[in-house]
């Protein structure tokens, strides 16, 4: 969804590869082509492009009749998702969790003691996160409880997207032309089945942790609606998935 990456990369990545051929890459590109396509022949032109819209991944890779979706990190890059706070309530009900845990979710979203926004005082994610300790520890168990849920609440935010009907990506990738790590959809799905996160206190789904777009506590509200959009987060994604990528089979 072009939330992680600068246009810029992703027009230097589509440019290294369109209309090349193997012996034009360089041994990061070389490796990366090899794990999506398995064997091809070097002299066979490549091409690639940038998927417009508003899609999760950022661009496709092709080689003969074969594309590939691709999902592009860079940087400093930890927020994956970021959806209207409605919608995610939704998700949230279709999947059953009960309401204790979506009002705990928003209670901690809007920081100000009520569901809705409406509160006159806020307060910030460390104090509200230690008010409502015993609802979060709740909210976690449940929220974590099924393996089922938490593979779909990762593939939703990295590969697929909350929007029905949109190009899923095949793969995310975290680096620079340089270097960088390649994980498939199979291979993250393999580490969240074989992972727990129960040491984690901060409200999660798996890796994944939540927070509103914005409080502003003590300021101005600049646009209500950053009050109403819940960003996710995977706290130090770029080491996870390099370690994916060594780890599991693509």
């Amino acid at each position: 969804m072009h939330l992680n990456t600068g246009r810029s990369f992703e027009e230097d990545f589509v440019r290294m590869i369109d209309g090349h051929t193997h012996k034009e890459f360089n041994i990061n590109i070389k490796h990366t082509l090899k794990e999506m396509f398995g064997y091809y022949e070097e002299d066979e032109v490549f091409h690639a492009g940038i998927v417009p819209g508003y899609q999760k991944p950022d661009i496709y890779i092709q080689y003969k009749g074969d594309r590939k979706y691709i999902s592009l990190k860079t940087g400093s890059a930890e927020v994956i998702n970021e959806e209207d706070l409605k919608k995610f309530i939704n998700y949230l009900r279709e999947w059953g969790i009960s309401k204790r845990t979506i009002k705990t979710f928003l209670y901690y979203h809007f920081g100000d003691g009520t569901l809705d926004g409406s509160g006159a005082k806020r307060y910030n994610w460390l104090e509200y996160r230690l008010k409502l300790s015993e609802d979060i520890k709740f909210m976690n168990e449940e929220l974590n409880a099924r393996k089922s849920f938490v593979k779909d609440f990762v593939d939703r935010c990295l590969f697929r997207g909350p929007k029905e009907g949109s190009i899923p990506a095949n793969y995310i990738y975290f680096g620079t032309l340089e270097y960088g790590s390649l994980c498939s959809k199979k291979q993250v799905m393999r580490h969240i089945e074989n992972r727990t996160w129960s040491f984690m206190d901060n409200p999660h789904i798996g890796p994944i942790q939540f927070r509103p777009h914005a409080r502003y506590i003590g300021k101005e509200i600049k646009n209500e609606r950053y009050r109403w959009q819940v960003m996710f987060w995977w706290a130090n994604l770029q080491r996870d998935l390099a370690y994916i990528s060594n780890r599991y089979e693509g």
